[in-house]
């Protein structure tokens, strides 16, 4: 473990330290709902951002750390081989800790998202659509919102169509997030990875894979689909759980990870 640490020192910090960044800005910073009407400037941003820690944007990294351990392999057959290893590997990582999210942790832990409360009204308030909603499966969720939002047309004109399409699709429980777990598990296994492959005067770079997760994590809040509470623990389990796969030594076979020679010391 110690050798781990020496040869990873500026990447776990890196990582810890965007974490902790993530949690005061989100509990300390009025991030909630800062970006989901249409007047806001910000409101594209934060939706951009999300959907690169989503479906679309997920795969699209995963795909882009797989291409870069198979491009320091040498011949055309150990890089499909290595591009194979990862991809797979990374398939079966993100695809079984999304479906466990889904389809175990958040419905164990029900907890409603925040936007279905801002539609629907708190749990327990008197006669609160929310109450009933989530009796319903998730196909008639969306369904159910579709058809409420069209017919209150004038009482959510001010936000933004492609918030509220945001909204309907996210139609599940709020807890934890499992954007917020992708982009810090993607994020720090691509910093821990390149911790190891760059020499020393380029490790700065390291820095853009933590700040898209930060950024990911925070999109979520300031749309409106997560909480405070759900970014935080979310971010915490992907960035443990990247913790745990380099200090295994799954990462390294994973993605053929070779020391660079000034790895061994900061």
């Amino acid at each position: 473990m110690r050798k781990h640490l020496s040869q990873n020192k500026f990447a776990l910090l890196l990582t810890a330290g965007s974490w902790l960044l993530l949690v005061l800005g989100v509990w300390l910073l009025p991030v909630a709902f800062s970006g989901y009407l249409q007047e806001d400037r910000d409101t594209l941003f934060w939706y951009v951002l999300s959907q690169t820690g989503g479906v679309y944007g997920t795969p699209v990294l995963g795909i882009l750390l797989c291409l870069l351990a198979a491009r320091q392999q040498r011949g055309l057959k150990l890089q499909a081989q290595s591009f194979t290893v990862a991809f797979l590997f990374l398939l079966f990582t993100l695809g079984s800790m999304a479906l466990l999210n889904e389809y175990v942790i958040k419905p164990l832990a029900e907890v409603p998202r925040p936007s279905h409360q801002f539609l629907l009204g708190g749990k327990g308030q008197e006669a609160s659509l929310l109450d009933t909603f989530y009796l319903q499966s998730a196909e008639a969720r969306r369904l159910y919102l579709a058809k409420y939002l069209r017919n209150n047309p004038e009482k959510y004109r001010q936000i933004s169509p492609l918030v509220l399409e945001h909204w309907v699709s996210e139609a599940g429980y709020s807890f934890p997030s499992g954007h917020s777990q992708n982009a810090f598990l993607l994020g720090s296994m691509l910093t821990m990875w390149l911790g190891l492959q760059l020499p020393r005067r380029h490790r700065p770079w390291l820095v853009l894979p933590m700040l898209w997760a930060v950024l990911v994590c925070m999109s979520r809040v300031a749309l409106g689909v997560h909480s405070e509470l759900d970014v935080t623990l979310g971010s915490a389990t992907g960035m443990l759980l990247a913790y745990l796969f380099s200090l295994s030594g799954v990462l390294k076979k994973a993605f053929r990870v070779t020391t660079h020679p000034e790895g061994e010391r900061l």
